[in-house]
C-alpha cells in the first residue's frame, strides 16, 4: 500500500486555545473600558473643565476693559443742571443724561420717568457713593445700562441702550462654545442677560461643566459652556485607548499561537495544569495487585451469580504477518448487524481496508458529504488498517480528517460538533478481544447498519467506485471534547474515583477529564496496549471487574468506572464493591432527567430490567423497548426524540444536555453528578432503586452460522404456558413474576441470556424453563 502523505500545518486555531484567548481579550477590552470609566474620563472632565474656565476669565477681563473705559468716562462728563439732556454725548456713545434734584427723586419725575430701582439707584449713589453699573429694564421693557453719579445738589443718571454693550460682546471669541451674560444682585437670583448666536445646550460636549467667571466692577457673571471639538481637543481620546488595547489583544493573541502545539497535544500552560495533577495519580498494575491479594470469597459476594467466562479466544496471531496476506475477500459473516468485525489479518486486512475505503468516499460523496473523518483504537492492528482505509477514501476523491487514537464516542463528538463533516468510520472491534477488530460508521449523523451495512459490501464485491484525490490533514478535538464535559458537568467535592479503562483507548483520556472536573483519579491498566493484557476490554463481563472491585474497596474510593476498549460501554462500581448495571444506571439517569422533563420518552433494549420501565412509567415518561446494539439504539432515539437510552451491555445514551450517542465517560461523568446533587454514595443511590433478582448477561457459545436459526427455531417451536412472548429481538418470555430473554449476539458466536424475577424461587423456576426448551432443541445447548 502506497504511504499516505499527513499535511502537519499548524492550525491557524485550536480548541486549546479558546479559554485562554477568551480571557486575554477580557482582560485587554475590559481592562482599556475601566481604564477609560474609571481613569481616563475623570481625567478628561477636569482638564476640559480647566481650559473652559481659563477661556471664561478671559471674556471676563475683556468686558472688565469695557467698563473701565466707560466708568472712566462717566467720571469725565461735565455737571448738568438741566433734568434731561439729548444723546450723542462725546463721551459716552447714545447716552442719555438726566440730573434730580434732592427733592426730585422720587417715582415719577423727570422724562423718562424714574421707576422704584433707578430713584434706589440714584439715592445709594448719594449716600454711598459710586455705584456699579446695572442693567434695568425701561418703560418698553428694553434693557438699558445704566449708571449713577452723586453732585453736590443732586445726582446725575446716565443710562445707554443694550446695543452699546452688546458691541463688547460680539468681540468674544464664541467658537469654543457657548456664552451666556448673567445679572446677579446681592441676595438675588442671576438673570441672564444675553446669550451667544449658538446656545449652550447646542454646543456643550456631554458630561462636561460650564465655567463662570465675574466681570469686576459689576454685577455681571460670564457663563462658558465647551464645544464638542473644544473638549475634543483637551481630552485623551476613547478611540486611542481602545486601538492601543486592540493591538495590545492582537499581540497577545499571537503570542498564544506562537505558543500552540503544531498537532494539537497539550499547550504549555495545559502541560503545567495537567501535569501537577498527574503527578497525584496512581497508576496501578497487575503486579500491584497481586502484592495485596483480597479475600476471593469477598469478590464473589461482590459479583452477583456470574456465569461461565465466554470460551477462550482463539489463539493470537502474529498481526505483522497477517496484515499482509494480500487477501481480497470480503467474507459476509463480517458484516453484522451494526458494525463491521471480524479476526484481524484474516478476514479484516489491509486491503478489506482499502476496499472500504473506497467504498466509503464513494458513498458519502453520493450522499452530499465530501470529507469522512476518520479515528482508530489502541489495537495493534488499528493503525495499519486506519492507513489502508484513508488510502482508499483518498482515491476515492473524498477528504479525510484523522483525529488519531481516541475512543469512539470522540468520532461521534466531532460528527456532531463538525461543520461541514458529519460522517465518520472509527476503526475498532469495541469490547472485542484483542484478534479483534473492525469498522463503525456514521454517514449523515446517523449510523451505518443492517441493510446499508450489506448495501456496502455488495458495493465492495462491484469495485464501482468513484476515483479521484482527496486530501488529508489531522486534528485533534481531545481538548474541545473535555471542555464541553467540563463547561456542562458540575461536581461538588473531590469525589475519589478508580478508573479501569482495560489498555483500551480512554486509558489517557478518561483520567484527563475526570481530573479537570475536580476528582482525584486512581488509574488502573490505563496505558494503551493492544494485546490487552490485564482482562479483555468489555466491561459488562463480572470477571473483568475483579480487579477494579478489589482496588476501589482497598483504597476507600468513592465509584469504580470501567470502560470497553473503545470507549462507549460503561460499568460502575460502588464504594462497597457492588457493580452496578446499565439498566440500574439508566433508572438514575431517568429520575434526573424525567424531574426536568416530564413526558420525555426513554429507550432501553430487551434485556433491560423489567423494574426500568416501571420506574420510568413512575415518574412520567414513557418507556420504549427496543433491539439490542448501538445502531438500533441510536436509530429508535432519533426517531422517538428520547432525552436517554441504554442497553446492558454498558451503552447508554444521553441526549439531555448532550448529544444522544453512546458515551461511558460522559455517562460516568453524570452520575457522579447526581451522586453531589443528591448527596448520596452511589450504594445508597442502588438501594433507593427497584430491587430485583437478576442475572448478569450470560453467553451461550453458538456457531455463528447457526444462532439465528436457532432463535427461528425457538420462537415457532418452543412452549411457555402462562407467558407473554416479546419477539423485538430474539424471544423475551414474560411471565406475572419474571421474565427470560434469549437472543442471537450479533456481536459474537453466541446466544445471549438474561432472567430476572421477584425472588430467588422465581428465577430458578424460569431459568429452568428456558434451559429445557433450548435442550430439546439442540442437547448440546447447556446453560452455565
Amino acid at each position: 500500500m502506497a504511504s499516505i502523505i499527513q499535511s502537519a500545518k499548524k492550525p491557524l486555531w485550536h480548541s486549546g486555545l479558546t479559554l485562554p484567548a477568551l480571557l486575554v481579550a477580557a482582560v485587554w477590552l475590559g481592562g482599556s473600558h475601566l481604564l477609560m470609566t474609571k481613569v481616563v474620563e475623570g481625567h478628561n472632565a477636569d482638564s476640559v473643565y480647566r481650559a473652559a474656565q481659563q477661556v471664561a476669565d478671559g471674556h471676563a477681563l475683556q468686558l472688565q476693559q469695557f467698563f473701565a473705559q466707560r466708568q472712566q468716562q462717566l467720571r469725565g462728563l461735565e455737571l448738568q443742571r438741566k433734568s434731561s439732556i439729548s444723546t450723542g454725548a462725546a463721551e459716552l456713545s447714545q447716552a442719555s443724561l438726566q440730573f434730580f434734584t434732592p427733592d426730585q427723586l422720587q417715582v415719577g419725575a423727570g422724562q423718562p420717568p424714574l421707576n422704584f430701582a433707578l430713584v434706589d439707584l440714584l439715592k445709594r449713589s448719594r449716600d454711598e457713593g459710586e455705584q456699579k453699573p446695572e442693567f434695568l429694564r425701561d418703560s418698553q421693557n428694553r434693557w438699558q445700562l445704566y449708571s449713577a453719579r452723586a453732585e453736590a445738589d443732586g445726582a446725575l443718571l446716565v443710562s445707554q441702550p443694550f446695543g452699546v454693550f452688546e458691541r463688547a460682546l460680539s468681540q468674544l471669541d464664541q467658537s469654543a462654545g457657548g456664552i451666556q451674560i448673567n445679572q446677579q444682585f446681592p441676595d438675588g437670583p442671576a438673570r441672564p442677560l444675553w446669550n451667544s448666536p449658538r446656545q449652550a445646550s447646542d454646543t456643550q460636549a456631554g458630561g462636561t461643566r460650564a465655567a463662570s467667571a465675574a466681570v469686576p466692577g459689576t454685577y455681571l457673571q460670564v457663563a462658558f459652556s465647551p464645544s464638542p471639538a473644544f473638549a475634543a481637543d483637551h481630552s485623551i481620546s476613547a478611540a486611542l485607548i481602545y486601538a492601543l488595547a486592540l493591538l495590545g489583544l492582537l499581540g497577545s493573541l499571537f503570542g498564544l499561537w506562537k505558543l500552540m502545539p503544531a498537532e494539537g497535544s497539550a499547550a504549555p500552560w495545559e502541560k503545567s495544569a495537567r501535569g501537577n495533577r498527574a503527578s497525584a495519580r496512581k497508576g496501578l498494575r497487575k503486579e500491584d495487585l497481586q502484592q495485596a491479594p483480597v479475600s476471593r470469597e469477598n469478590i464473589s459476594t461482590a459479583v452477583a451469580a456470574a456465569p461461565a467466562p465466554a470460551p477462550a479466544a482463539p489463539k493470537k496471531p502474529d498481526h505483522g504477518e497477517l496484515m499482509r496476506t494480500p487477501s481480497t475477500e470480503i467474507p459476509a459473516h463480517v458484516f453484522r448487524a451494526y458494525d463491521i468485525r471480524g479476526i484481524a489479518g484474516d478476514e479484516i486486512n489491509e486491503p478489506f481496508a482499502y476496499q472500504l475505503g473506497r467504498a466509503l468516499g464513494s458513498i458519502a460523496l453520493q450522499s452530499g458529504e465530501s470529507v469522512l473523518l476518520v479515528a482508530r483504537d489502541g489495537r495493534n492492528s488499528s493503525e495499519l488498517l486506519r492507513d489502508c482505509l484513508i488510502e482508499g477514501i483518498l482515491e476515492s476523491g473524498c477528504d479525510t480528517v484523522d483525529l488519531g487514537l481516541v475512543p469512539s464516542p470522540l468520532l461521534y463528538f466531532a460528527c456532531a460538533r463538525s461543520k461541514n463533516a458529519s460522517s465518520g468510520v472509527m476503526v475498532t472491534a469495541s469490547h472485542n478481544p484483542a484478534e479483534y477488530n473492525g469498522f463503525k460508521i456514521v454517514m449523515n449523523g446517523r449510523p451505518l447498519a443492517e441493510e446499508k451495512l450489506q448495501a456496502l459490501r455488495q458495493l465492495m464485491l462491484s469495485g464501482q467506485f468513484a476515483g479521484g484525490q482527496g486530501s488529508h490533514n489531522f486534528q485533534d478535538v481531545n481538548g474541545l471534547y473535555i471542555d464541553e464535559i467540563f463547561n456542562d458537568v458540575a461536581l461538588a467535592g473531590q469525589p475519589h474515583i478508580v478508573i479501569d479503562a482495560g489498555n483500551g483507548a480512554t486509558s489517557e483520556l478518561a483520567p484527563e477529564l475526570f481530573e479537570q472536573l475536580g476528582c482525584l483519579v486512581e488509574t488502573l491498566y490505563c496505558e494503551v496496549d493492544g494485546d490487552f493484557p490485564n482482562h479483555p476490554p468489555d466491561p459488562s463481563r463480572p470477571e473483568n471487574l475483579r480487579d477494579l472491585i478489589q482496588v476501589v474497596k482497598g483504597e476507600g474510593a468513592d465509584l469504580g468506572i470501567a470502560l470497553d476498549g473503545d470507549g462507549d460501554r460503561v460499568t460502575l462500581v460502588t464504594g462497597s464493591g457492588r457493580i452496578v448495571w446499565a439498566d440500574q444506571l439508566v433508572m438514575l439517569l431517568a429520575r434526573d432527567i424525567l424531574a426536568r422533563n416530564p413526558g420525555s420518552d426513554i429507550v432501553f433494549d430487551v434485556k433491560s430490567s423489567r423494574a426500568l420501565a416501571n420506574l420510568v412509567s413512575q415518574y412520567g415518561g414513557r418507556p420504549v423497548m427496543w433491539k439490542t446494539g448501538h445502531a438500533p439504539m441510536k436509530t429508535k432515539i432519533l426517531e422517538t426524540g428520547a432525552l436517554l437510552g441504554g442497553e446492558l451491555s454498558g451503552h447508554i445514551f444521553i441526549k439531555d444536555r448532550w448529544y444522544g450517542f453512546d458515551d461511558g465517560i460522559y455517562a460516568a461523568a453524570r452520575i457522579l453528578e447526581i451522586m453531589a446533587l443528591r448527596e448520596q454514595s452511589l450504594d445508597e443511590l442502588l438501594d433507593s432503586l427497584p430491587q430485583m433478582v437478576n442475572t448478569p448477561e450470560i453467553l451461550l457459545p453458538v456457531a455463528e452460522s447457526a444462532k439465528f436459526a436457532l432463535i427461528d427455531r425457538l420462537r415457532k417451536e418452543a412452549r411457555f404456558d402462562n407467558a407473554d412472548l416479546n419477539t423485538i429481538d430474539g424471544l423475551r418470555i414474560e411471565f406475572a413474576d419474571g421474565w427470560g430473554l434469549v437472543r442471537a449476539s450479533n456481536t459474537t458466536a453466541a446466544l445471549t441470556l438474561r432472567f430476572e424475577a421477584d425472588d430467588e424461587a422465581a428465577l430458578a423456576r424460569i431459568r429452568a424453563l428456558v434451559a429445557e426448551q433450548l435442550h430439546k432443541l439442540d442437547p448440546a445447548l447447556v446453560l452455565p
